[in-house]
């Protein structure tokens, strides 16, 4: 197993771990969509920013620099996913939102193939349909509220994911953590003139806060870097984790049940990325091994 797989692999899915509590988050500081996206986008880029100006040695506006026009176009992206993703908990349930967040593998192994040409393994591909199984099945009960809006939403934003993955693969060379501060930075700048801004309780801001200062920088950097050291598609298939364990945590706290073919589907999701986890670094150990005797 190389390196640099093993390294990619372990920080996406700390990321990934880290991110799972977030719809609950959300749902708890129960505040609207542009409020809700202006408090963390100003939290999660200000934290970020203050991390790298105190960690990194170059400093923030020459990291900057390099990213180029992908960089740009990163920053767009990441403020526009953000601020659809709250949008998409306001008109549908959590389970639905992140069910639907499923499908982002599939869209970032297409990015990958047309803008970067990144074949996708055969193995992906097959757990890719596997997890369509499994997904099928929690969709078909988690459907049927016609909650449509925010299914839309959401389907929206597994596009802009999916081209996320892709950009952070495809321009591994780049560290992309401070596109992504300036990203939220701008979603909360457009959600400014559109926000409530309602008093809140004591909790909201404790939910608030822990959510957009703490929990959003840890999980969103481990997912920009992760990605870097793995195809889109497997990165993006670790991601799946969250639309199985997301929505177990709200229902665990605050009763919203996802259902018991959410439970079923989900299960069916959880085995095959464990074999699919086991497969791949099997292959990349083999290489690995390959690799060193021929160099011996």
């Amino acid at each position: 197993m190389t390196d640099e797989y093993k390294k990619g692999f372990w920080l996406t899915l700390a990321g990934v771990m880290a991110f799972t509590p977030d719809a609950l988050l959300i749902r708890l500081t129960a505040i609207d969509t542009f409020t809700l996206a202006f408090g963390r986008g100003v939290l999660g880029g200000t934290v970020l920013i203050l991390c790298y100006l105190i960690f990194s040695k170059d400093g923030f506006i020459s990291a900057l620099r390099p990213l180029g026009w992908w960089g740009v176009l990163f920053v767009f992206v990441q403020a526009a996913s953000s601020i659809i993703f709250y949008a998409a908990f306001a008109f549908t349930s959590a389970a639905n939102v992140l069910i639907i967040f499923a499908c982002t593998p599939l869209v970032a192994a297409i990015f990958s193939r047309v803008l970067f040409g990144e074949r996708i393994a055969f193995i992906t591909k097959m757990a890719i349909l596997g997890s369509a199984l499994g997904l099928g099945v929690v969709t078909s009960g988690s459907l049927e509220s016609g909650q449509w809006v925010g299914d839309g939403l959401a389907f929206i934003d597994v596009i802009l994911l999916g081209l996320l993955f892709a950009i952070i693969r495809g321009r591994k060379q780049s560290n992309m953590v401070p596109a992504t501060a300036l990203g939220l930075l701008l979603a909360s700048g457009v959600s400014f003139f559109f926000a409530d801004f309602p008093a809140m309780a004591m909790n909201q801001w404790i939910w608030l806060v822990l959510g957009g200062a703490i929990l959003l920088p840890v999980a969103i950097s481990l997912l920009t870097v992760g990605p870097r050291f793995l195809p889109a598609a497997e990165a993006a298939m670790l991601t799946l984790m969250e639309s199985v364990l997301g929505p177990l945590w709200v229902w665990m706290v605050i009763g919203e049940n996802p259902g018991l073919r959410s439970v079923i589907g989900g299960a069916i999701v959880v085995g095959v990325l464990f074999a699919h986890s086991v497969v791949r670094f099997k292959s990349h150990a083999s290489e690995d091994t390959g690799a060193k005797s021929i160099k011996s």
